[in-house]
């Protein structure tokens, strides 16, 4: 029969998340959400009457990028809730791509106020990510490889 004694090796308790990082998770999930919507409704946008052919392809593109966008920043932040540096990068950079596009959307047609709420929620994802303790524990964290 097999032994079944308990192990003498001490438990290490879990690390607990800080509230900070569950925002910027939260955040980043709801920003990747807004993204692939936004993307859809780019794509519906092909559809409206007096656009042209080159229009069409241009709303098709720029809006299935969009919605690439929107999965990749869900996909790492999904690698924020294991504190992992380079999830904290790549979000930090697709972020930053999705601010860029935001401003260029912004500079062409400044009356669109969702534009600033999502340039908002952006900034206070990365902002949030390097700043205050929560910089600090991705300081401290194991390894930079998500997997």
């Amino acid at each position: 029969m097999a032994d079944h004694r308990e192990s003498t090796a001490p438990l290490t308790p879990p690390r607990r998340r800080l509230p900070e990082l569950i925002v910027a998770v939260v955040l980043g999930y709801l920003t990747g959400i807004v993204q692939i919507l936004a993307g859809i409704a780019l794509m519906f946008a092909r559809y409206l009457p007096d656009t042209t052919a080159t229009e069409r392809a241009v709303f098709t593109i720029v809006g299935a990028c969009t919605v690439l966008l929107g999965l990749f920043v869900i996909t790492i932040a999904a690698g924020l809730t294991r504190g992992r540096r380079d999830a904290r990068v790549l979000v930090t950079v697709l972020l930053g791509i999705s601010i860029v596009f935001d401003v260029v959307t912004l500079v062409s047609s400044p009356d669109t106020w969702s534009v600033i709420v999502n340039v908002v929620l952006k900034a206070a994802v990365v902002t949030v990510l390097w700043t205050g303790r929560t910089a600090r524990s991705f300081a401290r964290s194991d390894g930079a490889r998500t997997g």
